[in-house]
């Protein structure tokens, strides 16, 4: 055996086999080095990446009405092309922040901006056409509500100061409608944009850094300014606007990750100091900045470009539209002030900024107007309860726009039946739509106020009591303490918005100077007890019908007469029985200078004095009617036709039911009262009266109005006989400037009925 020959085949057959081992594993380790080197030359090579570039932050300071500049000055860093990574802000930099956050362009906002009615938005009212019929003619009265507990307990406060003037309902519906498709709790991180927004916690006095859970909810808590709004309860905690520990939280998107600060803050300079007037948004801005002036410097030291947009003489409630486009310009001003550094930047970033908003996440539902829905529940009352408003929730079962959400929630807290409405969508397209209300458990205090010319200071007092959290009754106290005081108690039983009966009981006093043309005839004082049942008041979207009955007695404290007899010293109480039916149609748009809609009320009453006759004649039939129609002459100027008329079908009348003119308002001194511009007693009229009022109001700037009245009235015993009836005269012209506590009135009237110039002065709202 050749054993060299063995040895050469053996060690050829071990260097073959190894050598196939150490080949596969070259090939193998090749392949690997190719794909890693691969990508990575894929990454260098892809258009407008740059994984080791430096990450932006933008942080946007609270200021109220100046935080719109914000607008503006995001606009600027688009034009630029300067990559946002994070975003953080306060009050209303959180809500700019957060609406770019979720995926809107500063051109959407600045139109989300201009389209809001900003007094509105920043208040708890209900726009009139989402209000009950029966509620119309109460909701402006009212300018104080001070909630208190009843019964007084040990240790309840008879009457407690709100946390804040405003629940913030509509605000909040805003950042509700805004952000679905970010509506579940959720980290602030997977927005489009990084998100983050600070806020306070009273009980503790902490921070609170918000970058993750119910982001409307965020926002809300962000902008809780103080007194105005009322704390947002989160957790254990009680959250109010971040302004008062860190109105400009650089801090925060350092820690989120930002490299480079662009932000934007707002500084008072000399001219702004002088001309400082002290207002409570002035002084609630100087507190935040005593407060928080500490970390405010290190914040402001700590930011890479500083923009600080000069706003003055705007301040923080400067929210009318020549405020906001003038605050959006300064904000792009100042930012462009800053466009070499802006520029400079973007340069350095090495990013193509085409590529990096098309990779940027988005916001699906973002322009999805109407939205489809599984299922409508309701959180916060029994099921039975839910009968309150099935009619509004039932409508859209299937799908609903934006707007149809919007004001579905607005007429369910236009009800006043709820402290506060807010939803939330579960599950995805189509969605669970989830309504919870929170049941007014505390009573409130109302309070109006009102002082004119004729009647003098009037102070309007209301409270609602439940005596158990059913929605189902409720006593309903109302007086008013002025010259002519009057109480009025109602129990009432409810089966739903739409339904309602009960008992009433009101107590009146009265001093009415009779008239005849212009000639002062006798001072008659009236004491009105008055007790009413209602069988059942119906309320079908803007209608209204009610079915009753009345017992009304009459007491005189003052000389008594007719205007063809000498006054009577005493007069015999009157006690009499009456039937009521009642019907309205009323979808005005506003209460003082309506400018759409249109209102028509019918009545038709039946009075006796022993259930069945009047003094043993046939019961005295009555039917009043009356409507007013608004009309546009420009966008500007409208025209208010009024038509009223009462026929008394019976040729006896006691003098309590006889038709009467005069006054300002129709029905204030008594229920039959028509009004007559101009005039400043009342006059009694034949059975058959018309009366028509034309006004015409300019609206020449926001809140400002100057109007006048022409009145005509025509008088006779029969209606086919009015046209020859007696007629008079009434006018008046005025200006009028509407406050958050009701209208300023100026104006000077004349009738043929008082036969003189009467000035008049007004301010608050009429009851």
């Amino acid at each position: 055996m050749n054993f060299g020959y063995i040895c050469n085949i053996q060690l050829f057959n071990i260097t073959t086999s190894q050598m196939k081992k150490r080949l596969s594993i070259i090939c193998i380790y090749l392949f690997l080095v190719i794909v890693v080197l691969g990508s990575e030359v894929n990454k260098v090579a892809t258009p407008g990446s740059n994984p080791q570039r430096k990450k932006v932050g933008v942080v946007l300071s609270g200021g109220g009405a100046k935080g719109f500049a914000h607008v503006g000055v995001l606009k600027v860093l688009e034009e630029i092309g300067i990559p946002i990574d994070y975003i953080a802000g306060t009050s209303m930099g959180a809500v700019v922040g957060g609406l770019y956050a979720v995926g809107y362009t500063t051109d959407m906002i600045d139109s989300l901006i201009q389209v809001q009615d900003w007094n509105h938005l920043m208040s708890d009212g209900v726009y009139r056409e989402n209000i009950p019929a029966f509620r119309r003619n109460n909701q402006s009265r009212y300018v104080v509500s001070l909630p208190y507990e009843f019964p007084f307990g040990e240790n309840s406060r008879i009457v407690s100061l709100p946390a804040g003037v405003y629940t913030g309902q509509n605000i909040y519906n805003l950042f509700l409608n805004s952000t679905i498709g970010y509506h579940h709790n959720i980290s602030f991180d997977d927005l489009p944009i990084p998100f983050g927004c600070i806020s306070a916690d009273v009980r503790t006095g902490n921070e609170i850094v918000m970058r993750e859970g119910n982001l409307a909810e965020a926002i809300r808590a962000s902008m809780a300014i103080p007194g105005v709004f009322t704390p947002v309860e989160r957790d254990s905690m009680l959250l109010i606007d971040g302004g008062v520990v860190n109105n400009y939280p650089v801090d925060l998107v350092r820690s989120m990750g930002a490299d480079i600060v662009i932000g934007v803050t707002f500084s008072r300079d000399e001219k702004e100091l002088e001309q400082s007037r002290g207002t409570i948004s002035e002084i609630t801005q100087q507190i935040w900045n005593f407060i928080g002036q500490y970390k405010l410097n290190n914040n402001i030291s700590d930011t890479d470009i500083l923009i600080t947009p000069d706003v003055y003489p705007f301040g923080m409630m400067d929210f009318h539209k020549t405020a906001i486009d003038t605050i959006i310009q300064r904000g792009f001003t100042a930012a462009i002030e800053h466009r070499d550094e802006l520029t400079k930047l973007k340069k350095s970033l090495s990013i193509d900024t085409n590529f990096y908003n098309q990779t940027k996440k988005r916001n699906p539902y973002l322009e999805l107007d109407t939205l489809t829905i599984n299922n409508i529940y309701v959180e916060g009352i029994t099921q039975r309860e839910r009968s309150y408003l099935n009619r509004w929730i039932d409508n859209y079962n299937g799908s609903i726009t934006r707007e149809e959400l919007d004001n579905m929630i607005s007429k369910i807290y236009g009800s006043g039946m709820f402290d506060r409405v807010y939803y939330r969508f579960e599950g995805e397209d189509p969605f669970d739509l989830i309504i919870t209300v929170d049941v007014k458990e505390a009573n409130r205090l109302n309070l109006g106020i009102h002082f004119d010319s004729n009647d003098l200071a009037a102070i309007l007092a209301n409270t609602t009591i439940r005596l158990n959290s059913s929605l189902n009754s409720m006593f309903d106290i109302t007086t008013r303490l002025s010259r002519d005081p009057f109480l009025m108690i109602d129990y009432s039983i409810n089966r739903g918005i739409f339904f309602k009966g009960g008992i009433n009981y009101k107590i009146g006093k009265n001093d009415l100077s009779i008239y005849d043309r212009g000639k002062l005839l006798y001072n008659l004082g009236i004491t009105r007890n008055s007790l009413n049942l209602v069988f059942s008041e119906f309320y079908f979207g803007n209608i209204m019908l009610h079915l009753g009955a009345q017992m009304e007695h009459f007491h005189f404290y003052k000389a008594m007469g007719s205007v063809f007899e000498s006054p009577q010293s005493e007069l015999n109480d009157l006690l009499y029985f009456n039937y009521l039916l009642n019907g309205v149609y009323d979808n005005l748009n506003k209460d003082f200078f309506p400018t759409s809609g249109l209102y028509f009320s019918f009545q038709y009453s039946l009075h006796t004095d022993n259930f069945v006759s009047m003094e043993n004649e046939a019961p005295l039939n009555v039917v009043r009617m009356k409507m007013l129609k608004p009309f546009s002459l420009s966008d500007k100027v409208f025209i208010t036709p009024r038509i009223t008329a009462r026929y008394i079908m019976n040729d006896s009348v006691p003098r309590m039911y006889r038709n009467l003119v005069g006054g300002r308002t129709d029905g204030h001194y008594m229920p039959q009262q028509i009004s007559l511009q101009g005039s400043t007693g009342m006059e009694f009229l034949e059975n058959m009266v018309f009366s028509t009022d034309v006004n015409i109001h300019y609206n020449f700037t926001t809140n400002n109005y100057l109007y006048t009245n022409l009145n005509f009235t025509i008088h006779n015993n029969h209606l086919h006989t009015l046209l020859e009836g007696d007629s008079f005269l009434g006018v008046n012209l005025g200006y009028s400037y509407l406050t958050v506590a009701g209208p300023l009135r100026l104006e000077l009237g004349y009738s043929e009925l008082s036969r003189r110039f009467h000035p008049y002065v007004s301010y608050g709202y009429y009851f």
